[in-house]
């Protein structure tokens, strides 16, 4: 009798964590699966290990392979990708630092930011293909030379930039930089970037922690990706069991 009492508490102490995590994540925050570094600066301040809520704006750096799940979100952060999210009611925000990971987008409603370690980010509205199970996938890399370059392999991404807008389809991707135009208006967007830059070491994290969502800045490049039939798979969502 004491052993099945023990196992139904087992079962309903599952239950009630995966039921918490569910909510959270409804809620606008979000999974993590894996084993992270939580950082501040160069310092590591914390551990995690196995499912837990991560807090939005910090810098966390993923060993091994790790999962993230928000709503309408799911992410595969690659073995030492440093990155920082933060969920708003129709965006959510995504800092890469350096290192690769990939995306799913399953919600039409959020729009994702993609923040660059230049200090400066774009809007992305979703576009999905007509179909009965409809995604938005790719990937998001900082390459060699610090350059931020977001891949698409289904659907569609509509950038917001200092150049108009930009449409990126599936086997293409668009690499973001700084804005180099002329004009006072350019200017006070220059001024903008740089302020951000010259505030935070990371890239990102302004004082007090959260995601900087300062000026629109980036100019943009949209260009053919490599042709290939290897393609980022869809995350699952984060299970206690897995």
């Amino acid at each position: 009798m004491k052993k099945k009492l023990s196992t139904v508490s087992l079962c309903c102490a599952l239950a009630f964590g995966m039921a918490t995590n569910t909510a959270f994540a409804a809620q606008g925050g979000s999974i993590g699966q894996g084993d992270f570094s939580v950082m501040q600066g160069d310092k590591l301040i914390d551990k995690l290990s196995g499912q837990n809520p991560l807090k939005d704006d910090s810098m966390l750096v993923c060993d091994g392979k790790c999962m993230i799940k928000s709503e309408g979100i799911s992410l595969v952060a690659a073995d030492q990708a440093k990155f920082a999210i933060k969920n708003e009611a129709d965006t959510f925000r995504l800092f890469l630092s350096k290192g690769s990971v990939d995306y799913v987008i399953t919600d039409k409603a959020r729009k994702i930011a993609f923040h660059t370690p230049e200090g400066v980010y774009s809007v992305a509205d979703v576009v999905f293909n007509a179909a009965s199970n409809p995604v938005v996938r790719g990937s998001v890399t900082v390459n060699a030379d610090g350059k931020t370059e977001v891949s698409v392999t289904e659907g569609r991404l509509t950038f917001a930039t200092a150049d108009g807008m930009k449409t990126v389809g599936a086997n293409e991707k668009i690499v973001l930089a700084v804005a180099e135009v002329g004009g006072a208006g350019a200017a006070a967007g220059a001024g903008g970037a740089g302020a951000g830059i010259a505030g935070i070491s990371t890239g990102v994290l302004v004082a007090g922690g959260a995601i900087a969502a300062g000026v629109v800045a980036t100019t943009a490049v949209v260009v053919e990706n490599n042709k290939t039939e290897d393609v980022p798979p869809i995350p699952p969502t984060p299970s206690p069991n897995s």
